[in-house]
């Protein structure tokens, strides 16, 4: 913190150590990634979203409630950490899409760069004058669980198991 503001600095390292393994940092300055304009990653191709997306779809099991709750991206730029969520999936006002956890690291040595125009809705990192930057929209989901409830009882005396 200077003068009550975050400040974060980049600093590159030279290798990742794990055990007798190690691994260069730096991806894209690897000979050959000048071919690689970019890196899209999710850490969202889970059977929980494929849930919460079919529940949105509108096939929800009737016996089941189906929550979200994790951590979302806080536009605060002293935020350290997210802001905590919980959602109700079968809320009408719920919505959820397949890209919403999509992040594109854009390779700052790119041959064919892209620009960042090209992609609207998800996350986007590159680097600018060595400083690493993001591109990150409202709402953006950090990290999440998804709780599904088993309802029991009769239609007028549901209960949550």
């Amino acid at each position: 913190m200077i003068d009550g503001n975050l400040v974060v600095h980049t600093v590159k390292g030279n290798e990742h150590k794990f055990g007798t393994k190690v691994v260069p940092t730096g991806f894209f300055d690897l000979k050959g990634a000048e071919n690689i304009s970019a890196v899209l990653f999710s850490n969202a191709g889970t059977l929980a979203k494929f849930d919460r997306m079919g529940i949105v779809a509108g096939f929800n099991n009737p016996g089941h409630k189906y929550y979200r709750m994790g951590y979302m991206y806080d536009p605060d730029p002293n935020a350290t950490v997210g802001k905590t969520f919980v959602a109700d999936v079968e809320n009408a006002d719920y919505t959820e899409y397949w890209s919403d956890e999509l992040q594109i690291f854009h390779n700052p040595n790119a041959l064919h760069p892209i620009a960042p125009e090209t992609f609207s809705g998800i996350t986007q990192h590159y680097f600018k004058d060595g400083d690493h930057h993001s591109i990150t929209p409202e709402g953006s989901i950090l990290a999440s669980r998804t709780m599904i409830l088993h309802l029991v009882g009769d239609e007028n005396q549901k209960t949550m198991l």
